[in-house]
């Protein structure tokens, strides 16, 4: 098996570990992410938005642990009745995930030591990094897959995004176009913020606007919204509840299975220099069209993660010229009759104009 065999191999593995199709909310986080709740809005030195997105930048490696919240209102009824007798199917999970709220715990040591827990219910999933190492562990299936790296870079994230996580992506959005100003104070988790807005001027896209509460004093992003196109409230945030900047004990990044869990050992090496051409290998990978806030990911027919489709999806889409599109607030997803996946924070119509190209 080659190097490139074996990375397709584990992110086959990591898309069977994140249920429902996880994979789809991480990319839709990445194209979308409440402002912070404020108590009384703390008097700060002013600092022009140029200042801001340098404390930001510098923040990076910062170590702390906390409690982040997840709260999606996009417009997607209650799927729970759309599920098969005696468990949901994927699609349905994948919905579940992107309504209402969820909470996981999040500790970062450093740029190669993080672990973040999703807690739903009573069970949980972990994503534990720790140098080349990293644990994924879900304790519904009771199952885990413990990932070697011999390119550290290459290991997978968690199953949700931190706040600075979807302040990057969002910030790599920004285009000539995008205004950007400092709009506000606030206080997150007890913690004084400045807010920074930035407001697309892009007629494809589905986002209104984007709130960042950044740290006042450390420069980290606490809280990350998104408002959708011609709406008021948020359609999509992460936010800390609670948070500590003192450095995570060692131990936290330790992780040893229990004794009843079946654990699946993958090793994911560094890709070959020459990498083939999508188009001529066997797996193509997803690719991105367009840039900024407009961009579409397209997951290739026999690429996209298991469980697109479904009873939910049947019941939650509608039929368009080549394929079925999802549409919400804030993100539109088309199933290609090809079998592509396309998704982006776009219109409905510039996602099946992609697709035709």
């Amino acid at each position: 098996m080659t190097c490139q065999e074996r990375s397709l191999a584990v992110k086959k593995n990591i898309q069977r570990w994140i249920p429902a199709a996880v994979v789809l909310a991480v990319i839709i986080t990445a194209a979308v992410a409440v402002p912070a709740v404020a108590n009384a809005a703390p008097s700060l030195p002013e600092k022009t938005a140029q200042q801001l997105l340098e404390l930001v930048a510098d923040s990076r490696g910062t170590p702390f642990s906390g409690t982040i919240e997840q709260t999606s209102a996009l417009g997607l009824p209650d799927v729970s009745a759309l599920s098969p007798a005696g468990g949901g199917d994927s699609a349905s999970s994948a919905l579940e995930l992107l309504s209402g709220s969820h909470t996981a715990n999040v500790f970062v040591g450093g740029p190669t030591t993080q672990r973040v827990q999703l807690l739903e219910g009573f069970a949980e999933r972990d994503a534990i990094r720790n140098g080349d190492s990293v644990w994924l562990y879900d304790s519904d299936a009771k199952e885990a897959t413990h990932i070697t790296a011999s390119a550290p870079a290459d290991l997978p994230s968690g199953p949700t995004l931190t706040p600075g996580e979807a302040a990057a992506k969002l910030l790599a959005a920004v285009d000539t176009s995008t205004a950007i100003e400092v709009v506000d104070t606030a206080r997150v988790a007890g913690r004084a913020a400045y807010e920074l807005r930035l407001t697309p001027d892009d007629a494809d896209t589905l986002v209104g606007s984007v709130v960042l509460s950044v740290d006042a004093e450390t420069g980290l992003p606490l809280a990350v919204s998104v408002t959708a196109e011609g709406e008021t409230s948020p359609a999509f945030s992460v936010r800390f509840s609670e948070i500590d900047f003192d450095a995570p004990d060692a131990s936290v990044f330790e992780f040893a299975p229990p004794s009843d869990v079946t654990v699946e050992e993958e090793t994911l090496e560094a890709p070959d220099t020459a990498v083939p051409d999508a188009a001529a290998s066997d797996h193509p990978r997803p690719t991105v069209v367009g840039d900024g806030w407009d961009a579409v990911v397209v997951l290739p027919a026999g690429a996209q993660p298991a469980g697109l489709s479904g009873p939910a999806l049947d019941q939650l889409t509608t039929a368009v010229d080549g394929g079925r599109v999802l549409t919400t607030s804030l993100v539109s997803v088309m199933l290609a009759d090809d079998g592509r996946v396309l998704v982006g924070a776009v219109t409905p119509q510039h996602l099946q104009d992609v697709a035709a190209q």
